[in-house]
């Protein structure tokens, strides 16, 4: 059974100085040799997420951002984990309806990947991307999807990309203000008090489309009186992306430091990723943050904080 192995920006680091200079990086280039085995096997498979491309894509050196977009192209063949809409949409559909014994049709497997590379921010569609892209264009890339990542990563308009990366940082500015100011609203507040607040806070936010997701199961819902208490409380913890970061975080804001850029990156990929993949490797700071909240176990996924722990942990 081919085992998903999801790698945050740091390991992927690691494994390009492996592919990059194996003299003065050995034990980077033994892991590198050893994870392209497990491919070739068909032993391991290494999606990106959208957290990857993005954190590649905002390399200012073009040398450097080259040879890392190599080393992600290679590893990963172009495939890449759905954004976090589509896995939520597909998790809550599939949970609502057994809940309330309705008929929907069982997602096939593998279908929170895609090799369509765009597909880590959202599902392409016409009217969300606000543009069309032709069939050809879109059969090119399911052709090629390592090839025109790697296109992607390593030759995007530089006007285009630097742009790109003052408007995430920029969103992620807004984000983080009003997470310290929630965050100072409960600090000093029990655990279970700050999970139960942020768990009524992922509802209102996502309200319209719990809602619309209900009705095209065929669930008279209008308004969240229609979900009822038990579902509204229900849904936070038994809805993966809701429960992960519920879960994540309370225990990010119950730090003394400040919220950083960076946290909104692991957060997010965690939120996706998580649930889906049967190893992560991750930094050390969010990998705890998960084994305190055993979301590892409750997912069955094993967490590691090194590349080097790879060997006795895949096949």
């Amino acid at each position: 059974m081919t085992k998903l192995l999801y790698l945050d920006q740091n390991a992927w680091v690691a494994l390009a100085r492996g592919a990059w200079d194996k003299v003065a990086f050995p034990k980077e280039h033994a892991a590198l040799a050893s994870l392209i085995d497990g491919i070739k096997a068909q032993a391991v498979t290494v999606p990106l997420s959208f957290t990857n491309i993005y954190e590649t894509a905002k390399i200012n050196d073009p040398a450097r951002r080259t040879h890392m977009a190599r080393t992600q192209a290679t590893i990963s063949r172009g495939l890449v984990f759905r954004g976090r809409r589509r896995i939520f949409q597909e998790t809550l559909t599939v949970y609502l309806a057994d809940r309330f014994s309705l008929s929907y049709p069982t997602p096939g497997e593998g279908w929170f990947l895609s090799d369509l590379w765009f597909d880590a921010a959202a599902d392409y569609s016409p009217d969300l991307y606000g543009y069309t892209i032709s069939q050809r264009v879109l059969d090119f890339v399911r052709a090629r999807p390592a090839e025109t990542l790697f296109d992607y990563l390593a030759f995007n308009d530089e006007d285009v990309r630097v742009e790109a990366v003052r408007r995430y940082s920029a969103g992620s500015a807004e984000l983080i203000a009003g997470i310290e100011a929630r965050r100072s609203l409960v600090a000093g507040e029990t655990l279970a008090l700050r999970k139960r607040a942020y768990g009524a806070r992922l509802i209102i936010d996502e309200i319209d489309f719990i809602l619309a997701t209900g009705r095209e199961l065929g669930l008279p819902w209008q308004a969240v009186t229609d979900l009822g208490s038990s579902l509204v409380r229900s849904l936070t913890v038994d809805v993966p992306v809701l429960n992960i970061e519920r879960e994540l975080v309370v225990r990010l804001e119950d730090q003394t430091r400040a919220i950083a850029e960076n946290d909104l990156r692991d957060l997010a990929a965690f939120t996706v990723v998580l649930p889906l993949a049967d190893v992560m490797v991750a930094e050390k700071p969010f990998v705890n943050l998960a084994r305190q909240a055993r979301l590892g176990e409750c997912y069955g996924t094993t967490l590691l904080t090194s590349i080097f722990d790879l060997a006795d942990n895949l096949p």
